[in-house]
């Protein structure tokens, strides 16, 4: 079987027609494993780095969700300026974590970005659509520079009918190509999805990139996903 992120890379290409690649949206629970609260792990690179490391390490999935949205952008109090959240923050731990598993783990895993959509973005920063759209777009490139495999478009469903949304998502998913990453929505029908499994009840079907069906909590004790993606598996 090839290395998880050549399975990535496969799918993003349209070339993996029987490949899977399983990555439970496990971000936050992470947290529990560098003993620090939310906030504090989430601003630092090196408690990102080592805890999503170890929990990669112990549920053995394919790939390791290095951010995943929840106000991140809004939190580096840098208004739409993709540039100046890339310096600090949240975005910024995010992107030096996803550089050093980019280097460490190699092929090893898939690295996925969940990030806010334009529609969201522009609400949360109070900013124009163009604006919001501009700043959307330069974080999937340094997400895809620093060697994420998929982004995640989180958004709103029906977002997607807005001509303006649309020629954003696309600017993006041509940054995704470019990068031989995958550009995916969780909640807008009109990018492709990834197959989703509740946590409680994981399946061994569908093909792609398999998730859980919502976020993993910080709560969420850790043996129980490693049973979901040992069953998602079929194991």
């Amino acid at each position: 079987m090839k290395a998880a992120r050549k399975r990535a890379q496969a799918i993003a290409k349209g070339r993996g027609r029987d490949a899977r690649v399983i990555v439970p949206l496990a971000f936050e629970v992470a947290a529990r494993i560098s003993a620090r609260p939310l906030d504090a792990f989430r601003n630092d690179p090196t408690q990102l780095t080592n805890a999503l490391t170890e929990l990669h390490g112990a549920i053995r999935a394919d790939g390791i969700v290095v951010a995943l949205a929840a106000g991140m952008e809004r939190a580096a109090g840098a208004g739409a300026d993709a540039a100046a959240m890339a310096a600090r923050g949240p975005v910024a731990a995010s992107l030096e974590a996803c550089r050093r598993l980019r280097q460490t783990l190699g092929d090893d895993a898939a690295l996925v970005a969940g990030l806010t959509g334009p529609a969201a973005l522009a609400r949360e920063l109070t900013v124009d659509a163009q604006a919001a759209g501009a700043c959307f777009t330069a974080l999937v490139k340094a997400f895809c520079d620093a060697g994420a495999d998929v982004v995640l478009v989180i958004d709103d469903a029906g977002a997607g009918a807005d001509a303006a949304w649309q020629a954003t998502v696309k600017t993006a998913d041509n940054i995704a190509r470019f990068h031989q990453a995958c550009l995916l929505g969780l909640d807008d029908g009109s990018l492709p999805t990834p197959v989703r499994q509740p946590l409680d009840a994981p399946a061994p079907d569908g093909l792609g990139f398999i998730m859980t069906n919502a976020p993993v909590p910080a709560d969420a004790d850790i043996e129980t996903l490693r049973r979901w993606v040992a069953r998602a598996r079929g194991e």
